[in-house]
């Protein structure tokens, strides 16, 4: 059936035209859209708590204070908590604490603020704040990237060429297999040092 094609249910007491099917269309369309900013917006605020989560790992030295099996207790009490929800495995919860160590362990912390919101002046003490750029990308794309880059830099390419080309789920690991990044950037030098 056409996206387009209008199907009407017919009731008692209802006189159907072109209009009111015009009109139907509308709101379907209307629900539609709201359904996908939906998507967008619950996408983005779960990525913002897996990052935050990260964040707490790492700032409250977790493992320090409440031992080596903080991670999967914590695992545990979530998915009682949230039986329905995924994302709250062991392995999963250790992602998001190397998700965020791997952005916080560069020096140059700016170069997030470039990709997300700026950064407030107790970034160090509350830790980074999520950057909002992120949120254009799954979360498998982000562990694919952070397992595979060794730079900060190499890993906010990918994130760029991620939203930019919206590339689907195998492109980001297909591109850092063939060094796409590192092929780039060996081009732009040699056509700096021509020019």
């Amino acid at each position: 059936m056409d996206k387009k094609q209008v199907k009407l249910v017919k009731s008692h007491d209802v006189r159907i035209d072109a209009e009111y099917a015009k009109w139907l269309s509308e709101v379907k369309d209307r629900y539609h859209s709201a359904q996908i900013k939906s998507a967008v917006i619950i996408h983005r605020e779960q990525l913002s708590f897996n990052w935050q989560l990260g964040r707490d790992l790492v700032l409250r030295r977790a493992e320090e204070k409440w031992g080596a099996g903080v991670v999967e207790q914590i695992s545990l009490d979530l998915r009682a908590a949230f039986p329905f929800s995924k994302g709250f495995s062991p392995s999963n919860l250790w992602r998001m604490k190397q998700w965020y160590l791997f952005y916080s362990r560069y020096p140059d912390i700016a170069k997030l603020a470039q990709v997300g919101r700026e950064m407030p002046e107790d970034t160090f003490s509350s830790g980074i704040p999520f950057p909002d750029y992120f949120s254009f990308v799954p979360w498998k794309h982000h562990i694919a990237i952070i397992t595979k880059c060794k730079t900060i830099e190499e890993a906010l390419f990918y994130i760029s060429k991620t939203v930019s080309e919206s590339w689907s789920s195998p492109s980001p690991k297909r591109y850092m297999i063939l060094a796409f990044f590192l092929y780039l950037r060996a081009i732009t030098r040699r056509r700096w040092k021509q020019n």
